[in-house]
């Protein structure tokens, strides 16, 4: 007897002569089913799908409103290209978390990803100047059609904050509500719930970080030996006394673990070595994703300011206000890569 699939969930036995004359019929009746090909740039796109989901409400209640069109393309397009990023994280946090995806040899991919996804948030940062040629007084002709539908609900934006590594407990609530009781559909607040759960950027990188530090055990003696020589000790403090450093993580001042930091200043201060350049490269992209973040939110906030002023927001938040709340260090996955610069020395240590 041999064992075969009926489906992807039952195996089970049949005679071989059996099998053989399944295996025979199949290829008699056509043989392996053909590749699926595109029958056409329409249809390979899903363009009658994708197109089809501009739907002007002011235009379905009578009351058309000639910009809410661009509002809306503009939206669905930040939501296919968070699609991509996330696509991308979720395949550089799985190299990252395999031990030999943090050989060399797999740097380059992880930094191809990066620099992806630096140039989409710099396009996403563009895109507010096309949606700012809509003026306040036009929007006001289309924004009561809006309901309670907020761009807070964005289940993909929330599922990359989650990916790069945004702590609930740094969350500012909205209305009251956590960012998940907002969403509406219960298989969106599950998703998040388990995205909370899940490996992020930060966590496979500090891990990644903590090998690092492990390469040249003799590197922090140099290190902390350069600071008592600098004359400038009182500065360093902050890094070199593990204890200091464990006190300023536990208040939130630092993310990093000590051992993580170490190796992300050993790449820093050694980047123009054999085996540090693409690793520097990979902080690098990371600092740059963290800061264009950073960037996108506080042009989101002069958008929204602009477009309506000090009104609430559509979901039921304070509107300006709350956005500008967001725009902090809590929001800063990578901020130890910024304070890095604190603690540089001179290359030769």
């Amino acid at each position: 007897m041999v064992k075969y699939m009926k489906d992807e969930n039952t195996i089970v036995e049949k005679g071989t002569e059996e099998v053989s004359q399944t295996i025979a019929g199949g290829m008699a009746s056509g043989g392996p089913s053909e590749p699926e090909k595109a029958k056409s740039y329409e249809n390979y796109l899903q363009l009658e799908k994708v197109l089809g989901g501009v739907r002007r409400l002011s235009e379905v209640n009578n009351d058309p409103a000639h910009d809410e069109h661009l509002f809306i393309v503009i939206h669905q397009a930040f939501e296919l290209w968070f699609k991509q990023m996330l696509f991308d994280l979720e395949s550089i946090i799985e190299i990252f978390d395999s031990k030999p995806g943090r050989d060399e040899k797999q740097m380059l991919t992880i930094t191809q990803r990066l620099e992806r996804i630096v140039l989409i948030w710099k396009l996403l940062i563009d895109q507010f100047f096309i949606i700012e040629t809509i003026p306040p007084l036009n929007f006001l002709e289309f924004r009561h059609h809006l309901g309670s539908a907020s761009g807070f609900q964005s289940l993909q934006f929330r599922l990359l904050e989650n990916k790069f590594g945004i702590r609930d407990e740094d969350r500012k609530k909205y209305a009251n509500k956590t960012y998940i009781d907002m969403l509406d559909a219960e298989s969106s607040k599950d998703k998040l719930r388990e995205s909370a759960k899940d490996k992020t950027l930060l966590s496979v990188v500090q891990l990644w970080l903590e090998d690092m530090d492990d390469i040249d055990s003799d590197f922090w003696q140099r290190y902390t030996k350069a600071v008592v020589h600098s004359g400038n000790q009182a500065s360093f403090e902050g890094v070199v006394d593990k204890d200091k450093y464990e006190s300023d993580r536990e208040h939130g001042i630092r993310r990093l673990s000590h051992k993580a930091f170490k190796g992300a200043l050993r790449i820093s201060l050694l980047r123009d070595e054999p085996g540090y350049c693409l690793p520097y490269k990979v902080l690098s992209l990371i600092t740059d994703v963290d800061g264009l973040i950073m960037k996108w939110r506080y042009n989101h906030v002069l958008m929204v300011h602009r477009m309506i002023g000090s009104k609430a927001g559509t979901g039921g938040s304070s509107g300006y206000q709350y956005l500008q709340s967001t725009v902090s260090d809590k929001y800063r996955i990578f901020i130890d890569f910024f304070n890095m610069s604190t603690f540089l020395m001179p290359r030769r240590i």
